[in-house]
Parts: C-alpha cells; sequence; structure tokens
C-alpha cells in the first residue's frame, strides 16, 4: 500500500514538471505565448475518404490546458490524422497518424530579423524516425484569435506559422495595447518634437502650395476672361477673324508687358523697405 502511494506520488509529481516553465525562459516569459493554446484543423478529401488534421500547441506551463484526445498530457506539439470512410454509415474516424512533441524537444526560443518570436522543437520520436519542428510566432493583436496562417510538413521537418496576439511582446517588455500596433501618444510628441527642432511641417506646407496652386489658377482664369471681354467688345461688329486676331495681339502684349510690369512691382517694394530702413538709421 505504502509503495503503491509513493509510486502515485511520484507520478504526479512527474506530470507537474513535464510541463515547461516559460516564466523561466529570458524570451519565451516576454511573450504572450503563455497565455494561449493554439489549434489549427484542415479537412481534405482523399476519395473514398475524408482526411482531418488536427494541430495543437500549447508551450508553457502558465497556460493549464488539457491536451486533446489521443495527445499525451506532457505534449506542447500535437498533430494527429484520422480519416473518415465515405461509406462508412457511422462515420467512425480511424486514427492513422499521431506525432508529439513533449516538452523536452524545446530545444530553444529566439527572435528573427523581423522580431519576431521563433521557438525550436528538435528529435520528437516517431517510430524509427526523429522529427524537428519550428514554431513563428507573429504579432497580429487585431486577430480574434491565434490562427496558423502557414503549415508544412517536409522531410523530417514541420515548420508552422502562428499569428495573433501569442507573439506579441507584454506591456511590461514593450508592448502595447493599441491595436493598430502602436503608441498615437508617442507619435504626437515626436511630431512635435520634430517641430521644435525645426523641422517643416509637411500640413503647413502643402496648405501653402495649394493656396499659391489655387491663386495662380484664378489669376489666369480671370487675364483670359477679362481678354475674351474686350476682344469682343472691341470687334463686336466684326467677324470672328478680327476676334481672333485681336484677342492675339492683347494676348502678346499682356505676356510681354509681364516681365516689366513684374521688375516694377519689385522695384517699387524694395525701394520702400529700402527707404523705411534709411529712415531708420536716420532717426537714430
Amino acid at each position: 500500500m505504502k509503495l503503491t502511494f509513493q509510486l502515485g506520488v511520484a507520478c504526479l509529481l512527474a506530470q507537474a514538471a513535464s510541463a515547461y516553465k516559460c516564466s523561466q525562459n529570458e524570451i519565451l516569459k516576454k511573450y504572450n505565448v503563455d497565455k494561449y493554446s493554439v489549434s489549427h484543423t484542415v479537412s481534405r478529401d482523399t476519395p473514398p475518404s475524408t482526411t482531418k488534421e488536427d494541430w495543437w500547441i500549447n508551450l508553457c506551463e502558465e497556460n493549464s490546458q488539457d491536451a486533446p484526445r489521443d495527445c499525451n498530457k506532457n505534449d506542447i506539439l500535437c498533430g494527429k490524422t484520422k480519416v473518415t470512410l465515405n461509406d462508412d454509415k457511422n462515420k467512425d474516424e480511424i486514427l492513422t497518424q499521431l506525432i508529439d512533441f513533449p516538452d523536452s524537444t524545446l530545444s530553444g526560443a529566439s527572435e528573427n530579423d523581423k522580431n519576431e518570436l521563433v521557438v525550436g522543437l528538435k528529435d520528437a520520436k516517431w517510430g524509427s524516425n526523429t522529427i524537428d519542428a519550428s514554431l513563428t510566432f507573429v504579432c497580429a493583436p487585431n486577430k480574434d484569435s491565434n490562427t496558423v496562417t502557414s503549415l508544412s510538413w517536409q522531410d523530417h521537418r514541420v515548420q508552422i506559422v502562428v499569428e495573433g496576439d501569442a507573439g506579441c511582446l507584454k506591456k511590461e517588455d514593450g508592448g502595447n495595447d493599441n491595436k493598430d500596433g502602436g503608441n498615437d501618444k508617442d507619435d504626437k510628441d515626436d511630431d512635435k518634437d520634430k517641430n521644435r527642432d525645426g523641422e517643416s511641417d509637411p500640413k503647413k506646407s502643402s496648405s501653402v502650395g495649394s493656396w499659391f496652386l489655387w491663386l495662380l489658377t484664378y489669376t489666369l482664369l480671370f487675364a483670359l476672361i477679362y481678354l475674351l471681354a474686350t476682344s469682343y467688345m472691341n470687334t463686336r461688329g466684326g467677324n470672328f477673324r478680327e476676334f481672333r486676331e485681336d484677342f492675339i495681339d492683347r494676348t502678346v502684349s499682356l505676356a510681354s508687358s509681364l516681365p516689366q510690369f513684374t521688375k516694377e512691382i519689385i522695384a517699387k517694394v524694395l525701394g520702400r523697405a529700402s527707404s523705411s530702413q534709411r529712415g531708420g538709421y536716420s532717426a537714430v
């Protein structure tokens, strides 16, 4: 009786110690991966049967969710394939393939060049073979759930990509609660700092440019209307040829006089400025 009790306690301790503590890993503890388990199911027609693949991921002990049926309790990744014969009235599923990745296969965690969490699993026993796995967690806080977006099994390696909040940093490690993945307050502060440093505000620049464009457009439009009206009044009793010649002459005359007119305006403006400066100096 005593021996049976000791064996039972030993089994319980072994099961409790079998889960992986993400809080003790310097990289995993920074991510929300310890809050979630991920399930993925895909079905396809394989006449005369239907094949269904189920995958389940639960890396961390902190998320105490039971493993699905047919998977082991200490699995952190489990994949199974079941087949249903189309002629079977009872639709009984036949388990044709099962692969387990226990917590002991976790070989390490890292961050790739896109700052995405990558977890490696190595040497999972599958019959006479050993299988490796690579799990990539992409931060997508706008998703309602963590979703497997890519899954492939080639040779002796399984590659899975999961998108969702599990791949996002925790708030205390540089993450944020903004669903757009950014911080509006920080962006506004950055804009203010740029303006204080002397950089031009693109909104103000575009506003000035648009006003100048509209002013130039209206000026040309009014000039055209003025020339048309003047030529029409001057050749009202004539024909279209006379109107055209008068319009062309007036247009050429206006265009040729613009440079001189511009020079006079600039000279008057500069003359006023210089005279006001001289007046200021004489007063001193």
